[in-house]
């Protein structure tokens, strides 16, 4: 094998790990997103089924975000880095702790106002 075929075996196998940076940022901000559904599920379900996932959608939501800043700050000053599913990552995941975060200030304020 010449030195130009490793060249270019190293290259492909560059580019390939590159396209997957932020890979698990998106899946933890896909899973953050999806378990705020878990709740609605119909009614046969079982209950652990429906709301067990709720109790890891905060730690899911700030993975996400963790990790895809962590992926655009290694892709910063890359020409060939394609950092668009870290940056989907950071947004759904910083959703999903937004969005739980207000329910349970909503739900806070809900129960002060029914006991007064």
């Amino acid at each position: 094998m010449s030195s130009v075929e490793q060249t270019a075996g190293s290259r492909e196998e560059l580019t390939v790990r590159q396209q997957q940076w932020g890979t698990t940022s998106f899946a933890l901000g896909t899973a953050a997103v999806a378990m705020m559904m878990c709740p609605f599920l119909p009614a046969w379900v079982p209950n652990w089924v429906r709301f067990l996932p709720v109790y890891f959608i905060v730690p899911a939501g700030i993975g996400a975000v963790v990790c895809g800043l962590v992926a655009l700050r290694r892709a910063r000053g890359q020409e060939e880095a394609a950092p668009s599913r870290a940056r989907a990552g950071v947004a759904l995941g910083t959703t999903a702790v937004v969005l739980s975060l207000a329910v349970i200030v909503w739900a806070i304020w809900a129960l002060n106002q029914a006991y007064q």
